[in-house]
């Protein structure tokens, strides 16, 4: 799949899972795993790192939302059956999109990703966006972000002017138009988006 109809699928997909009822659900979460095995991707370290989103997530609609109190004997204090399970809902709508941002997006390497983002910044050209150089940019922070080490201290020596990861000063961009066959998935999620929105 060309990495432009990749990324345009995923910003799709983000619209219409929000808008899934519940039991519905399953579906993307389960078909992710599959291709999660297929590609021998774990996706524990991107759900340990958003951890505390989710966990805030949760307790957040969990305390905000009136209901029934899921132990009275702590009073006002107690999070409400409806708050905890609307915010359960939530975070399990959060992981799925994550695991996808995973699979379409994250996986691919950097200059596939430039690739593809080049290639749906191309038509803004018109209204005077320079795509040549918002790809840049954007391959100029993949890389920074990619030298930077794990741990403390990655603000201080990405300001330090001395400090800093070399980077390079230019990109070799390949672009490749997109095959007819591209725009199947984007247009399914479209079609999904728009049965939804019917539905509704």
């Amino acid at each position: 799949m060309h990495p432009a109809s990749r990324i345009l699928t995923y910003l799709l997909a983000a619209l219409v899972i929000p808008g899934l009822p519940f039991f519905m659900l399953a579906i993307p979460l389960l078909g992710a795993l599959p291709i999660l095995v297929a590609q021998r991707r774990a996706p524990t370290s991107l759900l340990w790192r958003t951890r505390w989103l989710l966990l805030v997530l949760t307790l957040g609609y969990a305390y905000g939302l009136p209901g029934q109190a899921l132990a009275p004997g702590l009073g006002d204090f107690s999070p409400t059956q409806e708050g905890l399970l609307y915010g359960g809902e939530q975070a399990l709508r959060l992981v799925a999109l994550l695991l996808w941002l995973d699979i379409l997006v994250l996986a691919q390497p950097a200059d596939r990703l430039l690739e593809g983002l080049y290639r749906l910044l191309l038509p803004f050209a018109r209204l005077g966006l320079d795509s040549r150089r918002a790809a840049l940019r954007l391959g100029l922070t993949l890389k920074a972000i990619e030298s930077m080490e794990r741990g403390r201290g990655n603000l201080s020596r990405m300001l330090d002017p001395d400090g800093g990861p070399a980077l390079p000063t230019s990109f070799r961009i390949r672009s490749r138009p997109m095959a007819p066959v591209d725009l199947l998935p984007p247009l399914a999620m479209l079609a999904a988006m728009v049965s939804l929105w019917l539905s509704a």
